[in-house]
């Protein structure tokens, strides 16, 4: 598994899931006051790698299956889970677990 992470489309894959997971660091406000802005600027430098990390993969022709798995697991973290919490921190808590339920579906 190891050695399939050093694969170069792999590293813009791991550049979008630490967007994706220091934008809920951000959202929630672990570090301090919320940052939506920043949250938000994130998740979107979390789709510009992911954009990279496609076209990466197809011209290094170093494509693999760890990489399709790994890719689609971070695009639920960055591109759900993520704005998922920015939405529920930013507003939706004011609404209880209705709120929960509006943030996460």
């Amino acid at each position: 598994m190891f050695r399939q992470f050093l694969n170069p489309p792999n590293w813009f894959t791991a550049a979008s899931m630490f967007c994706g997971m220091y934008a809920i660091v951000l959202a929630v406000g672990l570090n301090g006051d919320p940052d939506f802005y920043r949250a938000g600027l994130m998740i979107l430098f979390a789709g510009v790698f992911d954009t990279i990390d496609g076209g990466v993969a197809r011209l290094t022709k170093t494509g693999s299956d760890f990489g399709i798995q790994l890719d689609s697991l971070v695009d639920v973290v960055s591109f759900g889970v993520a704005p998922a919490f920015l939405l529920y921190a930013w507003g939706a808590s004011a609404f209880g677990t209705l709120g929960l339920v509006i943030a996460f579906f």
